[in-house]
Parts: structure tokens; C-alpha cells; sequence
């Protein structure tokens, strides 16, 4: 009976392993709580693409975040093929992160829109981003080898619609500061609104101060880039549903509840404390507290410190108010790996391209003496007269190299890129291989392809100039420049009301894409606070002529600049404006400096009331939005109409001449060399005149 009830029990346990749900994402070990979330869903839709040719390949990313324990990937696959499709030789296969998984022929050749859901394996996805690539092989009917391969009728559309959705769950509480961090940045919490930063409804610009710091240094972290973490007040947490919330608030002003927590964790005159609550109801709150503002806004900083946040394995952190907690400076590079840390493959014949974006620092522009250097090697069956690899930049050819068979197992080449090609900030590079065979003008099967691979010694130098226009093109430029806040004083309206708390909070966390780390200097000021040091910095002014006395008051300074009353934009040279239509108005304006100090601008982002600042919100508060933005003055109407102008000239291009000067390798050894063999003559020049006597005397040289 006894051996019975054993062999039971580890029947039973042996059937409780089989059935437990397979995770994606605990590949590491990552303990789960006994207390899991409902399930919970990620979408991530395609684009519309159209795969053309006997083959074509189309790929889509989609996220798998560290704590999510996935249940199901599902692929919704909306399509329409030719209407010359053979739908029993034409087909579909889908791989995930390279490995085939699913097959299917096109529904028919009616050129009518079909879907279809195909479910992804769990054993393949890993941490991070995952590929989901879709090979087509479309025949046309009764098409004959080779002429069928260079038709334009064969066609396959993957629609917009199509998407990949992630079902998961995660644990219901987290227990320490790290997991809590990693949780208020991914993905889903913000998709749906599920983090924000909150400060008290009283009015401290240290509290705001710490809050953009905290938007920031997270915001340079994450990988979504649409939506952003909102600055919420205590009043509206009795209203809001945020699940993983940041308060950042003087002692003083923190509700009791939350100071009770302070008292008990050793709160002290000096230092800022930072204790990881849990609220119940899946709602985690951290609160960042101090009794001075400079212990503070050293704590708010602390957020944009990755490597520091995520040592922070309790539920407290004491932290010093002259605590170092800031991550190195970043500098702009000068070497730049694009290959990636596994080199980049092509596999197929004719021509094959790949893309890979380069982020660069937006106040900069290269210059002369930039280029490539690219490794690779490639296949021996290639007709190596026709085949070569090409260089694009933003699409533009910067320079090709022929393939040759005795290079054929490590070929490489240096790629001046020209200096007509006018680049700054971040751009696109496209590496593309021409694999030719002889005798092949089509290709049959990929059975016995030739192939291309790019290995990661693979690199580009960059040399470049800080940009000397003050346009919206080269923005967030100056206020962000190599990575950081550049002396930044930002002057807000002695009230902060809830829709210009949202602005700025969709400001920075634009801004926070475009630096790295948590350096740089940021200064939240009011109108009257204007001090020496503010004199000397960048400026930001948000508001309107009514409640931030510093725009009314530099009002003569703006090109579009306020009716008397406050209540319309103004026409001027450029446009003529109906008074009621310059009620609808929002504005940003790039000036120059407004107190004459070199270097320094200004940007005035303004309304006459708080639906003007809205429209001009959406347009600086979003990345996809930027592209609109050109000239130093932009007008948004609230139907979500943008007017761009300019009114300062360009900068004069001499200075961007010598500053490549500067900068430049090459022309500083030519110059070394030059002021060599000009101070060598100059001597050589005098031992001649001494050795023979040769004096200047009046009518000339004599001897």
C-alpha cells in the first residue's frame, strides 16, 4: 500500500511539471510571486509592405519584456495576392528569430484581402526584441522560367492590419526598488498609461525639477517611443488608475500616509530617502522625498542612472545629497560599430540591402574627413565582373567597390563619405551587395545562393561640427547638445496647471531620447527667479502672456508676439493674421540669446490660452511629430495645422569652414607641416642673409 501511495505522488508530480505553461522569459532564473496579474495583451501592428519579385522577404519586431510570463504569441497575417498568383506553386513561410515555423499557400488569386492567425512557438522567443520574418515565393500562372522571375505581376501586399499579439501575465507586486524600475519603464506600462510621476498640487519648482530630471533619464531607456510618463499632482490620485506611480515631494508636503513611511525608514535633514510601498491592487508607489531641495533633485537625477537604480535590490535607499550618483559624460563618437555584434548576413542572389540607423547627437553635422570602413567577405561563385558592394546614406550613394575572387574570404574598404552630403544628428545607413552569377539572369531556386557577410569590425568615423543654426531642425539643439542638458534653465508660470504640467512632461521626455545618461544641467525657475546664472543659460519659456510675466515681458522680442490684452498672436511680414483665427494659436520660437550672451538661445513656446499650448504640445511633445518643425517660428491650430517660417539669416558657413578646420585629422597635420617648412624657410632664409652680409640699408638690400 505504502509503494501504491508513493508511486501516486510522483505520478501526480511528474503530471503537474508536464502541464505547467511554458515562459518565455525566465530564461534567467527570475523568481516569480505566487500573486500573478490577470492576463494581459501587447499588440504590435505591421506596416503596409509590398513583397514583389519570385522572392521577397518582409520582417517585423515585436518585444518581450524581462517579467512578462507569455502564454501566447499569436501572428494575425492580413494579406492579398496578384491576381496571376498559382496558388498551388506560390506560397508563405513565416520564421521566428530565424527558425521556419509555419507554411501556407495564398487563399486564392482573386486579389481580395485574406487573413489568417498562426499561432508562434513559445520555445524560440527570447528576452528583448524578437523577428518575425515572412518569405514569399509568388509564381504566376503558366509563367515560364526566368521571364516569370523579372515580372512586375508578381506581387503579394502585407496589410497594415497584420499584427502580433503577446498574451502574458507578471507578477501581481514587486519587492525591491530594481524590479519596481524596470517594471514604471517597460513597454505595456507605457502603452497603457500605466506609470506616471506625481508632485504635489502646491507649487515647488525642486519637486517639478526632480520630476523632468526623473522623465529624462528613464525616457533614454525605453524602447517605445510613442506616449510618455504624465506629471499627475496628489489631488488626482483619488481619479487616476496609474498602477506604478513616482511621487516626488518635499517632506512637508506629502500626505500623511506616505510621511508616516518616511518617519518609520529614518527620514533626516540632509539626505533624500526613497522607500517602494505596496498599495495593494496591483498599485506600487515610490516615493522620493527630502527635507531640503538639493537632496531632492540629486534623487530625481538618480532615476536616469540604469546601472545605479537596478543595484537597489530592497524596498529603501538613503541617499546623500552630495551623493555621486551621475553616469559618465557622453561624448559624441568618433567610431562607430553598425554591423552588429554578430556581423550583418546576405544570402541570395542580385541585389541585397540592409539598413542600419545611426543615432548621433542632433546639434552636430559631419564634415570633412568621415568615412567607412567596412570587413566582409563573400561567396566565390560570383560573376565578379558585374558584382560590388555599395554605400548609401539617407539613400544616397556615397561609394561602391567591386568584388574580386582572391578577396573572396576577407575583403575590405575605406569609403570617403563627401562633403556635399549634408547630414546632422541621426541618419540612416544602407549597405547593399550586388551578388552576381554568371550566365544567371534570374534566379530559379535559393538552394545554392551566393552570399555576403558583413562582419562587426565593420565601422564608421565621424567628423563633425556643432551646428550653428538655430533652426528646428537641428532641435532639441542647443538645449541638448553631445548627450546632455546644456545649461538649461527652463521658466514656467507661478501656477502649473494641469495641461502645461502634461506639455512639459511630453517636452522632456522627448528631449530625455536625445541625451544619455543623467548629466547635464537643468534649472526650473519662475519669472522672478531670473538670476545671474539664468542670464547665462539656454532658455525654455513655456506659458502664456497671462500667467508667465516672462514671456509678457520679453513680448517685443517674440516674431510672432502678443495683442496688447494677451488674448491673439499678432500678424507680422510674414503672415497676416485674422484676430480671431491668432486666438486659436499656439507658437514655438527659436531666438537668440534675449540678454546677448554668445552661444545661448532661447525657445519661447507660447499661446494665448491653454488649447493654443495644447496644439503646440503636440507637436513638440511628439518624436513623429518633429519632422513638421522647420525654420525658428512654427504656429499649430487647434485643428492641427502647422505654418513653419524663418527670420534669422543662416550663419555665416566661414565659421563651420574653420571649425572643420579644427577638427579635421588631416588638415591638422597639413597645417603642423605647413607651419614647419614656412618656419624653416624663414630661417634658412636668414643664415643665407647673414652669411654673405646682406643688410637692408636705405635704397634697398645691399651688401
Amino acid at each position: 500500500m505504502k509503494k501504491i501511495t508513493i508511486t501516486i505522488m510522483l505520478l501526480g508530480t511528474l503530471l503537474g511539471i508536464l502541464i505547467q505553461p511554458v515562459s518565455a522569459v525566465n530564461y534567467g532564473g527570475v523568481a516569480q510571486s505566487e500573486a500573478r496579474s490577470e492576463t494581459q495583451t501587447f499588440v504590435t501592428n505591421f506596416s503596409d509592405h509590398s513583397m514583389k519579385g519570385l522572392f521577397s522577404t518582409t520582417e517585423q519586431t515585436f518585444w518581450i519584456a524581462k517579467d512578462w510570463d507569455v502564454e501566447t504569441v499569436q501572428l494575425q497575417l492580413e494579406y492579398r495576392a496578384t491576381q496571376l498568383a498559382d496558388t498551388q506553386l506560390s506560397s508563405l513561410t513565416v520564421a521566428i528569430n530565424g527558425t521556419y515555423f509555419h507554411s501556407l499557400r495564398p487563399a486564392d488569386n482573386t486579389g481580395n484581402r485574406h487573413g489568417i492567425d498562426i499561432t508562434v512557438p513559445l520555445e524560440f522567443l527570447q528576452q528583448g526584441y524578437n523577428n518575425i520574418r515572412i518569405d514569399g515565393y509568388m509564381r504566376t500562372q503558366e509563367a515560364q522560367p526566368c521571364v516569370d522571375d523579372v515580372s512586375e505581376a508578381n506581387w503579394l501586399d502585407i496589410l497594415k492590419e497584420s499584427s502580433i499579439t503577446v498574451k502574458f501575465n507578471k507578477n501581481a507586486f514587486t519587492t525591491s526598488i530594481e524590479s519596481f524600475y524596470n517594471r514604471f519603464l517597460e513597454v505595456d506600462a507605457l502603452r497603457y498609461w500605466e506609470s506616471a510621476l506625481i508632485i504635489p498640487d502646491a507649487n515647488n519648482q525642486a519637486e517639478l525639477n526632480a520630476a523632468l530630471l526623473g522623465i529624462s533619464g528613464i525616457s533614454n531607456q525605453t524602447i517605445y517611443p510613442d506616449d510618455y510618463f504624465p506629471i499627475l499632482t496628489l489631488g488626482d490620485l483619488s481619479e487616476n488608475l496609474q498602477k506604478n506611480r513616482i511621487i516626488i515631494a518635499s517632506y512637508d508636503q506629502l500626505p500623511e500616509k506616505y510621511r508616516s513611511q518616511a518617519d518609520q525608514n529614518g527620514i533626516n535633514d540632509e539626505d533624500a530617502l526613497l522607500v517602494l510601498v505596496n498599495e495593494g491592487s496591483g498599485i506600487n508607489t515610490l516615493i522620493i522625498t527630502a527635507k531640503n531641495d538639493i537632496a531632492l533633485i540629486n534623487a530625481g537625477r538618480m532615476l536616469g542612472n540604469p546601472d545605479l537604480m537596478k543595484q537597489l535590490q530592497s524596498t529603501v535607499k538613503q541617499l546623500g545629497k552630495t551623493e555621486d550618483i551621475k553616469t559618465q559624460v557622453y561624448a559624441a563618437e568618433t567610431y562607430i560599430s553598425f554591423a552588429g555584434s554578430e556581423g550583418t548576413y546576405y544570402n541570395g542572389a542580385f541585389r541585397q540591402v540592409k539598413e542600419f540607423a545611426i543615432n548621433y547627437p542632433s546639434n552636430r553635422r559631419l564634415t570633412n574627413a568621415s568615412e567607412f570602413y567596412l570587413s566582409y567577405r563573400y561567396s566565390e561563385n560570383l560573376d565578379f565582373d558585374r558584382s560590388l558592394m555599395t554605400v548609401y546614406i539617407n539613400d544616397i550613394p556615397v561609394g561602391s567597390r567591386k568584388l574580386a575572387q582572391h578577396k573572396a574570404g576577407g575583403d575590405e574598404a575605406t569609403i570617403a563619405i563627401p562633403t556635399d552630403i549634408d547630414i546632422g544628428g541621426s541618419f540612416q545607413v544602407k549597405v547593399s551587395f550586388d551578388l552576381e552569377i554568371k550566365d544567371l539572369w534570374c534566379s530559379l531556386r535559393q538552394g545554392d545562393m551566393p552570399w555576403a557577410y558583413l562582419t562587426p569590425n565593420t565601422m564608421l568615423k565621424i567628423n563633425s561640427v556643432a551646428s550653428q543654426d538655430l533652426i528646428f531642425e537641428n532641435y532639441p539643439s542647443p538645449f541638448v547638445t553631445d548627450y546632455s542638458y546644456n545649461a538649461l534653465s527652463l521658466v514656467v508660470p507661478n501656477q502649473l496647471d494641469q495641461e502645461t504640467a502634461k506639455l512639459l512632461a511630453k517636452m522632456f521626455r522627448v528631449m530625455g531620447r536625445f541625451t544619455k545618461g543623467n548629466t547635464g544641467q537643468l534649472s526650473v525657475l519662475y519669472p522672478g527667479e531670473m538670476n545671474e546664472a539664468a542670464l547665462f543659460s539656454n532658455i525654455i519659456a513655456v506659458g502664456t502672456a497671462d500667467n508667465n510675466s516672462f514671456i509678457r515681458s520679453n513680448n517685443d522680442k517674440l516674431f510672432f508676439s502678443f495683442s496688447e490684452d494677451g488674448n491673439s498672436l499678432l500678424s507680422n511680414e510674414k503672415l497676416v493674421i485674422d484676430p480671431a483665427y491668432g486666438k486659436t494659436l499656439g507658437s514655438a520660437q527659436l531666438l537668440s540669446s534675449l540678454y546677448n550672451k554668445a552661444g545661448r538661445a532661447s525657445l519661447m513656446v507660447v499661446a494665448p490660452n491653454q488649447k493654443g499650448l495644447v496644439a503646440i504640445g503636440n507637436n513638440l511633445g511628439e518624436i513623429k511629430n518633429l519632422g513638421r518643425l522647420s525654420g525658428d517660428a512654427v504656429l499649430t491650430d487647434t485643428n492641427g495645422n502647422v505654418l513653419t517660417y524663418r527670420f534669422k539669416a543662416p550663419k555665416n558657413p566661414t565659421i563651420a569652414v574653420v571649425q572643420q578646420i579644427a577638427v579635421s585629422q588631416d588638415a591638422q597635420i597639413f597645417l603642423v607641416v605647413s607651419i614647419m617648412v614656412l618656419i624653416l624657410l624663414a630661417v634658412g632664409l636668414i643664415m643665407v642673409v647673414r652669411k654673405h652680409g646682406i643688410e637692408l640699408k636705405k635704397g634697398g638690400w645691399r651688401k
